[in-house]
């Protein structure tokens, strides 16, 4: 090697392997001194996107977690109140069925019929004072209930959304009496199920079309004749409202999204309102709303009950999800302490040796003044 004044190739050397090992040293300070893995894209861009998209994911499933408990809770409090409802029923029916008895007369049934009307007063009450965040959460704005007139004679049908519908979601039914075959199109975007009920004339329980997102609850149905599906025989789901909660990182109907119907159950809508049981021919119409009352209301507290069995699964899913999600997040983005310490001692070292001989470097000119002397 040529040796001068002028250039200190050893000296370049030594700086360009101290300029290396402190930008080392720095780069493990910033990485333990985050906690992070990967402080600039640079560290590893793949594994930045991938970590980043896993963060947010974690993120959002946290808030549906909790989404998931708020839920709950609504219809904790729903159930609350149908319990009330149905003790409330309960009694009436007490009521109804002492009026029978012939030992009692007309006047001593009025005294029983004031109890019944405050019975049907406390029903209404019930409904319009239990509410989740200012919304009554039993009186209807949760959920809706229709007559399907012309469809089955005499019947009534609760409607429940499951998720799918949407505010102008239309929805027609058919009814095919020979092979048993109930039909259900939604008008709107012309998706059709056919579900298969069996029963001889009559049926009573809950028909389920969940490709379309709808459970219809029916009370003793007559199923003696055809109908023809068309605009006569429809309802629209969405005019009572519904209350929505995303329960997973991907919004919309169909994807992540539960929605809670609760139908209207004040007094009106359980059949009660009007009836007396003053005498005898009134109490054994009483007795016989009551009936079907009842039964509406355990149907309804069936079903908060499966939803609130379906919420409890989401929120155990949702934790293991997280934690999942969370570990693999981790092992992309979070730093290794021990390998990152390793390498900065390792880096430390070197920085110090590389000092070291950039001190002896600079002393090598020196030592051609020897010659010259």
């Amino acid at each position: 090697m040529t040796t001068s004044f002028a250039t200190n190739a050893a000296s370049n050397s030594a700086v360009s392997y101290l300029q290396r090992n402190s930008a080392w040293q720095s780069s493990s300070i910033a990485k333990l001194s985050s906690g992070s893995r990967i402080v600039k894209a640079s560290d590893d861009a793949a594994s930045l996107a991938v970590g980043t998209k896993l963060k947010a994911d974690v993120t959002a499933l946290k808030q549906a977690s909790i989404n998931a408990a708020q839920a709950s809770s609504l219809l904790q409090v729903a159930d609350g109140a149908l319990s009330r409802i149905s003790d409330t029923l309960i009694r009436m029916k007490s009521l109804a069925t002492q009026a029978r008895s012939d030992v009692l007369s007309n006047a001593e049934r009025d005294y029983l019929n004031q109890e019944y009307a405050q019975m049907i007063s406390q029903i209404d009450f019930i409904t319009s004072s239990t509410k989740f965040n200012d919304v009554a959460v039993v009186s209807g704005a949760l959920g809706t209930e229709f007559t399907p007139a012309g469809i089955f004679a005499g019947a009534t049908a609760e409607v429940r959304a499951t998720g799918g519908q949407t505010a102008s979601d239309v929805y027609h039914f058919g009814y095919t009496a020979a092979t048993g075959i109930l039909q259900l199109t939604n008008n709107n975007t012309k998706e059709s199920q056919s579900v298969k009920i069996t029963g001889s004339a009559t049926y009573t329980g809950t028909v389920e079309f969940s490709s379309l997102g709808i459970a219809l609850d029916f009370d003793t149905a007559v199923l003696n004749a055809d109908i023809a599906i068309g605009a006569a025989n429809s309802f629209t789901v969405a005019s009572a409202g519904a209350a929505t909660f995303q329960l997973g990182v991907t919004a919309g109907a169909g994807n992540d999204d539960v929605v809670v119907n609760i139908a209207d159950s004040d007094a009106a809508a359980l059949g009660v309102t009007g009836t007396t049981i003053d005498n005898l021919a009134n109490a054994e119409a009483a007795s016989g709303a009551l009936d079907t009352a009842i039964t509406t209301m355990n149907t309804r507290r069936a079903n908060i009950g499966a939803s609130m069995s379906r919420l409890e699964k989401i929120g155990e899913n949702l934790a293991t999800t997280i934690e999942n999600l969370d570990s693999a997040r981790s092992v992309l983005l979070d730093v290794d302490v021990a390998e990152e310490m390793t390498k900065f001692t390792t880096n430390q070292v070197m920085t110090q040796a590389a000092t070291a001989m950039l001190a002896q470097a600079n002393q090598l000119p020196q030592n051609l003044m020897q010659l010259l002397q």
